[in-house]
């Protein structure tokens, strides 16, 4: 079930520049990350002055950069999975399946989404900045937001291209 390429059409151009464009942005992210903590390392070790509030941007990095990560991973069907039941079953019965778990998973990510966007509003009225770097947490927490969010979108992507496949007589 992995590897799922969405159809061509009108928004496969669109769809492949956002998707290079992620890909994109998690290499310069990763890679940021790597130089801000070689740099924090050298500092702390080397005598030279530390940077403040360098491990919390790693963590906040890491975490925007996961949820970046799960969308691509969601739009592939490249997550965590066990193909033993699909690949057991009759064909239609695996599309079926197919078809469920795409409905379930944007329920899922969708309400998560939902109930991640009421904290960070919470959050954000009472003005709870960082510790360390005294950024709003509402940054941090749209992470959790956009990843969910993310994920819900390409189950619905998914869910209507197999959809439309399964109308159309064709394998999706």
């Amino acid at each position: 079930m992995s590897g799922a390429a969405l159809p061509q059409g009108p928004f496969a151009r669109l769809e492949a520049r956002a998707t290079g464009a992620l890909k994109a942005l998690l290499g310069l992210g990763l890679i940021a990350m790597v130089a801000l903590n070689v740099a924090n390392a050298a500092g702390r070790y080397g005598g030279l002055p530390t940077l403040t509030g360098a491990d919390e941007a790693l963590v906040y990095g890491m975490i925007w950069i996961v949820m970046i990560g799960a969308m691509l991973a969601a739009r592939q069907r490249d997550h965590l999975c066990i193909d033993l039941l699909p690949a057991a079953l009759p064909r239609a019965a695996a599309r079926l399946l197919r078809l469920l778990t795409d409905a379930a998973t944007l329920t899922v990510c969708a309400f998560i989404a939902w109930h991640s966007l009421d904290f960070i509003q919470r959050i954000g009225m009472i003005g709870q900045t960082s510790m360390g770097l005294g950024i709003p947490m509402t940054w941090a927490h749209s992470a959790i937001f956009a990843g969910f969010a993310g994920m819900a979108l390409m189950a619905a992507l998914l869910l209507i291209r197999d959809l439309h496949a399964l109308l159309a007589g064709r394998e999706g």
